[in-house]
């Protein structure tokens, strides 16, 4: 029985089928990215409208895995030219502060420097991501484009662990199709990577890769992608916490300690072997949750923007962190509690409270600390249709954020306060949703583990 009472998929096709569709589309999206492109080079457009046509054909090829009625890969198909329209659209935008004032001059740094660079730069991520800067500046190419290209094919990575996760709780094609495209047209979602140029899908994919390995109990993988995902940025210890719901249950245990090490560890080897200190590159978790302390909020829709003061507040700064830590603690009694009762489902819904609760309650949160949010919940909204508000309701206020960055001023009759009080509401549904699963008398129970 799977837990969201859809049905499962038809008949695998051949693998000859599967590379027609994606060839089709791979050629259809080569001439339509070309045909929009606005980058003036006229060679380094068809090589961006190359490889974006490329990772559509992909993930067209992984939606074909089973038939599928026609009217349905039309959907999908005209779901992926959009996106990658609006990413190919986008490309030339580089006048936000994070591109001028560090991603180019880290890249120009590495032109300059080899990769001796990594050594010497200041830089609050961390080396994995420098690895990719490293490479981005050896392609003679624009490395604006560079920068964008990595960030949209970990945005195609998200549609695939999203089609991962509707496999995992059996749905149809249409629904499947669905939530491939919600997640790929996203607003939040292609702004980040293609607009702006900011690197978020690459962290939020390894949190859903190891989300989906933890469902299909292959522990060492999860703890693997998790690993992956905190080396790149600190944000994924959002999602962590749902570690210890997935010990309580047994789908984890301690002996997967040494797979997160060796994985965290090993992917700084390079680095430590190009001479930077250890101590130096675990240092830059500490600046990066510190780097912004003395601001309460900025342009995010967590509690903080209720008060609309950003200057810090010692009382205020020290009673978020523990709400966080109570707010946390909670969740984690109450899994301990119930967790005969813990399966696929709740595990979702806690994983979807965790990433809206405990940035909404933490202090000196950016806008984009919320895009894990955006991608649970636009899940949410596909997997239970009554909840549908979740997605549009969160990525709207993550948008808000966004938009008082980018076009430095608040979305009109809305700002931050609408905003926040709204991921609010969503956090409390989501508690609420997840209690309600656990707390189902006995009879009423229709939670089987898929």
């Amino acid at each position: 029985m799977n837990l969201f009472g859809t049905d499962k998929g038809g008949r695998n096709i051949a693998l000859t089928e599967r590379l027609l569709y994606a060839l089709a589309m791979t050629a259809g999206l080569f001439v339509l990215l070309l045909f929009v492109s606005p980058v003036p080079e006229q060679g380094q457009a068809a090589v961006m409208a190359a490889v974006f046509a490329l990772l559509g054909g992909g993930m067209t090829f992984s939606f074909c895995k089973t038939a599928r009625p026609p009217a349905v890969l039309i959907f999908f198909a005209a779901a992926l030219a959009v996106g990658m329209a609006l990413r190919t659209l986008s490309l030339t935008q580089s006048n936000n502060s994070d591109y001028l004032s560090c991603l180019k001059p880290w890249a120009q740094g590495f032109r300059e420097n080899g990769w001796g660079y990594i050594v010497e730069t200041w830089s609050d991520y961390n080396m994995p991501y420098l690895y990719i800067i490293g490479l981005i500046a050896r392609v003679p190419m624009n490395d604006l484009y560079l920068y964008k290209l990595v960030s949209v094919a970990f945005d195609c990575g998200l549609v695939l662990a999203a089609l991962r996760l509707t496999d995992r709780f059996g749905f149809g094609a249409a629904r499947k199709a669905l939530t491939g495209a919600a997640v790929f047209l996203a607003p939040t979602v292609w702004l980040n990577s293609s607009f702006w140029g900011q690197c978020d899908s690459i962290y939020v994919f390894f949190c859903l890769a190891a989300f989906v390995f933890a469902l299909e109990e292959r522990p060492n993988l999860s703890v693997a992608m998790a690993a992956v995902a905190v080396s790149f940025k600190f944000q994924a210890i959002f999602f962590f916490p749902i570690y210890l719901v997935l010990w309580m249950i047994k789908r984890v245990r301690l002996r997967q300690i040494p797979v997160f090490l060796g994985v965290f560890v090993g992917l700084y080897l390079p680095a430590l072997a190009l001479g930077r200190p250890f101590a130096d590159i675990v240092r830059i978790y500490a600046r990066q949750s510190s780097q912004y302390a003395d601001r309460l909020n900025l342009n995010s829709p967590s509690a903080y923007a209720l008060l609309r003061a950003s200057e810090p507040h010692g009382i205020l700064f020290g009673a978020g962190l523990l709400l966080a830590f109570l707010f946390l603690g909670a969740l984690l009694l109450v899994a301990w509690l119930k967790r005969d009762r813990l399966n696929d489902k709740t595990l979702f819904l806690l994983a979807t409270a965790m990433v809206l609760g405990i940035p909404w309650l933490l202090p000196s949160m950016h806008e984009r600390y919320f895009y894990l949010a955006d991608i649970f919940c636009v899940f949410l909204a596909v997997l239970i249709p009554e909840r549908w508000y979740f997605g549009p309701f969160c990525v709207l206020c993550s948008y808000a954020g966004y938009h008082a960055f980018l076009f430095m001023e608040f979305i009109p009759y809305i700002g931050l306060q609408i905003p926040s009080l709204i991921v609010l509401f969503l956090a409390g549904s989501a508690v609420s949703m997840a209690a309600r699963e656990l707390y189902k008398p006995p009879e009423k129970w229709g939670g089987e583990v898929v």
